[in-house]
């Protein structure tokens, strides 16, 4: 199943080739990154997101989820301030991926540098262009 992150203003979406993708970039950057307390409707739009990535990777601390996932993200959507939040969230988690300083969680990572780098960079950008484009 794909995935999909929509940017109303400059009409543009982001389609990682893989729900995969999806999960990595986005669950990511919330479970390692994101300030909730700064971005708490984003948080709680993204904690669905996070269940299976959370498991896979830390299956001791978070159970099995139960499948109800979801796969369309509106990042337009939420205030601007959250939406900051988000995009610095993910810079951090792309800039640690990049040095091959991520959680040992997410190590296998490394080996996918050349598929998870194009996704990064073109999620980063799109979120840059719809910030520039709302402020």
């Amino acid at each position: 199943m794909s995935s999909l992150v929509t940017f109303n203003a400059i009409q543009k979406n982001w389609l990682p080739i893989s729900r995969g993708q999806f999960e990595a970039v986005l669950g990511g950057a919330y479970e390692l990154y994101l300030d909730r307390r700064v971005a708490p409707l984003v948080a709680r739009e993204l904690a669905p997101i996070s269940t299976e990535f959370q498991h896979d990777y830390w299956p001791d601390k978070y159970p099995e989820p139960d499948g109800a996932d979801m796969d369309f993200f509106k990042f337009s959507d939420y205030p601007r301030e959250e939406r900051i939040e988000l995009l610095r969230a993910i810079e951090a988690y792309y800039a640690d991926f990049q040095r091959d300083q991520l959680d040992p969680g997410v190590t296998w990572m490394r080996e996918r540098k050349e598929i998870f780098t194009p996704a990064f960079e073109e999620v980063i950008t799109l979120m840059r262009e719809e910030l520039a484009a709302t402020s």
